[in-house]
Parts: structure tokens; C-alpha cells; sequence
């Protein structure tokens, strides 16, 4: 099964893109809802969610059918302590993910790793993949279905994840995430019972540029081409089995949910087609 949405849904810049003009904000989910089954919150990443926050998340879930969230991992856990905060890992799964697990719309959870973690420095080995173990062997990996997503190179060995990391994964039922974007080659790996896919675009030339008008907006406005997608149909042969959620990160100008809707015709996913498109015609993509 291939679930595809978009990283959040709550965009201004989507109002004519994607959502009606005149839509109220609080039915932007559930127009949503209308054609993806799932889609990615990143603001836990930034901020830990208040039981008022996440029970209106379970409250508006339980008026659409089948749909799931996926959540990051607090940034604390993954950048401040770069994996030692083990205790806020473990109240994020008490106060966050079970209750939300127990009413059927969690889906995956994301430990989007810093880019200062990894495997060696300079040729040295570091502590960090003993870091990631522990972590590992402390989450609940049996009840909630973890993806981790490796930000630095030196985790790959000859193109693909290096093998103890494989190994250890594998050990959790962790999947490792394949990123389609500037920062990691797109190296796929069936580590787990499921599988995580995100597409951040291919804006190279800015990607880590910080000077004036390269800000977060530039670094994810991009827009697919048939073409680029095209070749994740052969590289997700090896995940095929488990359930895959693919997210597109690529917001700005609603984007993603039009790339979304053309991964999903590529890949053979039935799905609703969109209603409302962006001036430049993509109807010949579906």
C-alpha cells in the first residue's frame, strides 16, 4: 500500500492554488482529506503539541475516513542533544503518540536526525551511531512505526547505508528514510514492515545559500517534472509489501499536493484528481 500526501497543509499560499477561495481555514482539513489519506506534521519538531492540540487533532480525524498523521520527533531529541534527551523522547510517546495511536491516526513517526550526527568525522568514528542505539533500544519501536532520516553523508558506504546501520535498523523495524532532494543521494533501503519517502525538490543552486531572498520559502518552491518522479517507480521495488508513505515537502504554491497527485498517476496509486490546478495546465499529467 503507497499512502502520498504533502509536509502540513495549512499554507495561505494555497488559497487559489489548491484550496477554494472563501474556504475557512478550519475546513482547510477537511478539503484536504478529499484527496490525500495522510499527510506530515512538522510543528512538533519546533514545539511540543499541548493535549488541547492534540486531541483536536484526533477530533478532526475522527470525521474523515482513514486518515492518518505522521509526526516528527521533537527537535530536542534530535538536534539540541543530539539523541541523549531520551526522557522527552519518551514523554513525546506517552503524551503525544499513544493517544493518538489509540484512535486510529498516527502514522509514522519521523526522527529527522541533525546533520551535525554522524557515523565518522573526518575519517574518525564518533559516538553518534552508539547514540542512535540507545535511543533506539529506549522508543516503544514495536508499537509505533519509526522512520529515521540520516542528514549527513557520512552514513553512506559505496552509495548506500552503511551495513551496521542497516543492521541496526532492521533490529528496530525502523525504516530509513530516502529523501529526494539536494542534501542526501536518493539511496532507498527496506529496513522495515513500512517505509518513509519525502521530496524536498531539487533547488540545488540554493539549497545552502543564506544570503538575501534565499530564504526557506525559495529552498522548497519547486515544482516536479514527470521525469524526476518517474524513476522512483524502480528504485521502491525493494519496499514493495509493506505499507509506503511518501510526503512532499516542496509547499510553496501548493506544489505538493499537485507533485503528490502526479506521484500517485505515476505509481498507479488510485486517487481522486484534484478539482482545482494552478494557471500553468498540469491536467495532461493524470
Amino acid at each position: 500500500m503507497i499512502l502520498v500526501g504533502t509536509s502540513g497543509w495549512s499554507y495561505d499560499d494555497w488559497v487559489g492554488e489548491f484550496y477554494p477561495q472563501g474556504l475557512g481555514r478550519d475546513k482547510w482539513l477537511e478539503f484536504y482529506a478529499k484527496y490525500f489519506r495522510t499527510t506530515e506534521i512538522n510543528s512538533t519538531y519546533y514545539s511540543f503539541p499541548s493535549p488541547a492540540v492534540v486531541q483536536s487533532w484526533i477530533a478532526k480525524a475522527s470525521k474523515l475516513e482513514a486518515f492518518e498523521y505522521s509526526l516528527k520527533m521533537p527537535g530536542r531529541v534530535t538536534h539540541e542533544s543530539l539523541l541523549l534527551d531520551t526522557g522527552h523522547a519518551l514523554e513525546f510517546e506517552a503524551r503525544v503518540l499513544a493517544p493518538m495511536r489509540d484512535a486510529g491516526c498516527l502514522g509514522a513517526v519521523l526522527l529527522q536526525l541533525s546533520p551535525y550526527l554522524m557515523l565518522h568525522d573526518k575519517g574518525r568514528k564518533t559516538e553518534h551511531p552508539e547514540r542512535l542505539k540507545a535511543l533506539l533500544e529506549r522508543l516503544d519501536t514495536g508499537r509505533f512505526e519509526y522512520a529515521a532520516e540520516f542528514r549527513h553523508r557520512s552514513w553512506l558506504e559505496n552509495g548506500a547505508l552503511a551495513g551496521d546501520t542497516v543492521d541496526l535498523l532492521r533490529e528496530r523495524n525502523v525504516a530509513a528514510c530516502a529523501v529526494d532532494g539536494p542534501s542526501m543521494p536518493p539511496v532507498v533501503e527496506n529496513t522495515a514492515g513500512h517505509a518513509y519517502i519525502r521530496f524536498h525538490g531539487h533547488n540545488d543552486d540554493i539549497w545552502y545559500r543564506k544570503g538575501p531572498g534565499d530564504g526557506r520559502m525559495n529552498r522548497y518552491d519547486y515544482n516536479y517534472r514527470p521525469e524526476e518522479l518517474q524513476p522512483w517507480k524502480k528504485r521502491m521495488e525493494p519496499l514493495q509489501g509493506g505499507k509506503v508513505r511518501a510526503y512532499f515537502n516542496n509547499h510553496p504554491h501548493a506544489n505538493a499536493a499537485r507533485n503528490a497527485k502526479l506521484f500517485e498517476s505515476i505509481m498507479g496509486v488510485e486517487s481522486v484528481p484534484l478539482s482545482i490546478q494552478k494557471q500553468s495546465d498540469l491536467s495532461s499529467f493524470f
